[in-house]
């Protein structure tokens, strides 16, 4: 049991298909997509016949509606016997399983004393049993072209043709094999897409293909390596046919993953295109992720909401055991795949901000203090309407804060150059130049006692009517700007904390004591 543990670690995002070699691979996979369905028929390939393999996998798709699984090349398979009991296939045409390629008759003789019904699709080589089977499939529009020497850059073909039916036919570098060709011709108005890059299917071979009359549409979908035209893949989108999984937006997708060293695993995962979630697959390394892959998979998560996420959820198949694919890469896949995994990250980015917002906060609640006590500031409620508009931000609120230094003496202008830093320091974080604090500086005042008697009366009126009345001064050059504003805090000026600016007293009010 821990054995198993830990060859089959589980996450919330991925399900691994746990295995130790292609035939279980298969058969674990069968169990899951035909839990509680009958497939038409089960189609039967040599455990080491890669591209026979890949070629059989448009017959998965419907009408035939196939589980796919592996033998022996000369005997079939206790586990896959099993499975196929498991299973008990309905029959397509009376045939329950299809045995394809490089397979001995001695598997089909056993199938038939068990009351299985066989048909076997074989070629002389894999170019050719890939041409029989599309004739299988009769009706088709798009024709998949890759490489039958090479397979990494094309496997990841077998899962498109299995979700939507489209068969898959071999060339090599820089020739047309003839079977190839003749099923091509025979064909009207049909799309062809190459996958591959010119490394493994030329370009002479792309332009031949193109060029022939009966080819209506041809596209190539290529990368620098096999990770990437797997991604490549994954986003295509032919608007004009169709064609492709076109997975390149934010929702929850889900994709197989399987690496490059363990093909016949990778195609045995295709039964997961063909049903359930229909995902399409992506190439991973044992210990690592591409950086590609990585890239790509968070291109399309969904983002995470104010609110709870919604479905669909991202999920990934992962294909064999922690040998094939370990532990450690499983969880790499389960962070590129999770959404809650970016909502704890948000919530991190949130504390964080707020933390520093507190600390600036407190740096600012420092930085004012100490201006208050150089300015022998004292506590007074005055309200905001005693400030002018310079002094509110773009939200109408209270920013910058008046100027004034009473009764300096000759002990305090040594203080001077420590003032000058301080106060610009001050306008940094107020939102002023220190050039437009010169131009425009504000003074709240009241009228001094010493005015004419005609003034004081005009005081007295107002104390008695509304408080106290404070002006808001502006340099002669902006005379016209004056305007008198009445302060509803009806807070008494007191004498100590008054200086005379241009022959009249000003005061000077806390910033804190206004923002109350």
């Amino acid at each position: 049991m821990n054995n198993i543990l830990e060859n089959c670690p589980l996450t919330l995002n991925t399900t691994r298909i746990c295995s130790i070699n292609p035939i279980n691979t298969a058969a674990e996979v069968s169990k899951i997509g035909f839990s509680n369905m009958k497939p038409n028929a089960v189609i039967l390939v040599n455990k080491n016949e890669v591209f026979d393999a890949i070629a059989v996998t448009s017959l998965i798709h419907f009408p035939i509606n196939a589980s796919l699984l592996f033998t022996d090349g000369n005997n079939l398979n206790e586990e896959t016997l099993k499975e196929i009991k498991r299973l008990s296939p309905k029959g397509y045409n009376g045939i329950h399983v299809i045995l394809v390629g490089n397979i001995s008759k001695n598997v089909s003789s056993e199938l038939k004393e068990y009351g299985f019904g066989t048909h076997h699709i074989a070629g002389r080589n894999h170019y050719e049993t890939a041409c029989m089977i599309s004739k299988v499939r009769k009706e088709f529009k798009n024709i998949l072209i890759m490489s039958g020497e090479e397979y990494s850059e094309g496997i990841v073909t077998s899962y498109w043709s299995a979700h939507h039916g489209d068969p898959i036919l071999f060339v090599k570098k820089d020739k047309i094999p003839q079977c190839t060709l003749e099923v091509i011709k025979k064909m009207d108005d049909i799309n062809i897409y190459i996958v591959g890059s010119t490394k493994t299917v030329s370009r002479g071979v792309e332009d031949y293909l193109s060029n022939l009359d009966n080819v209506k549409n041809l596209g190539r979908i290529d990368g620098e390596n096999p990770y990437e035209i797997a991604v490549n893949f994954a986003e295509y989108k032919d608007s004009k046919t169709e064609f492709g999984w076109g997975k390149n937006y934010r929702e929850g997708h889900a994709f197989t993953f399987g690496v490059l060293n363990q093909p016949m695993d990778i195609i045995a995962g295709v039964l997961f295109a063909h049903m359930g979630k229909h995902s399409p697959s992506l190439l991973v390394g044992k210990d690592k992720t591409p950086e590609v892959v990585e890239r790509y998979v968070k291109s399309v998560k969904p983002m995470p909401p104010k609110d709870m996420p919604i479905p669909p959820f991202m999920h990934g198949f992962i294909l064999g055991s922690t040998q094939n694919i370990s532990y450690n890469e499983q969880i790499m896949i389960e962070e590129m795949l999770s959404i809650d995994h970016e909502m704890m990250n948000m919530e991190h980015e949130v504390t964080d901000m707020h933390d520093e917002k507190m600390g600036m906060e407190g740096d600012m609640s420092k930085m004012m203090s100490m201006h208050h006590q150089m300015m022998n500031m004292e506590t007074c409620n005055h309200c905001s309407d005693c400030m002018d508009m310079h002094n509110m931000n773009p939200q109408g609120k209270m920013k910058e804060m008046e100027h004034g230094m009473d009764d300096m003496n000759d002990e305090k202008m040594g203080m001077e150059d420590e003032m000058s830093k301080m106060m610009s320091m001050h306008h940094q974080m107020m939102g002023m130049d220190d050039e437009d604090a010169m131009k425009y500086q504000h003074c709240m005042h009241h009228m001094n006692k010493d005015n004419d008697e005609e003034h004081e009366m005009s005081k007295m009126e107002e104390e008695e009517n509304m408080g106290y009345t404070h002006e808001m001064y502006m340099p002669e050059e902006d005379d016209k700007n004056y305007e008198k504003k009445p302060c509803n805090c009806k807070s008494k000026m007191s004498e100590e904390h008054r200086f005379e600016f241009n022959n009249i007293n000003c005061r000077v009010v806390s910033i804190h004591d206004i923002l109350k």
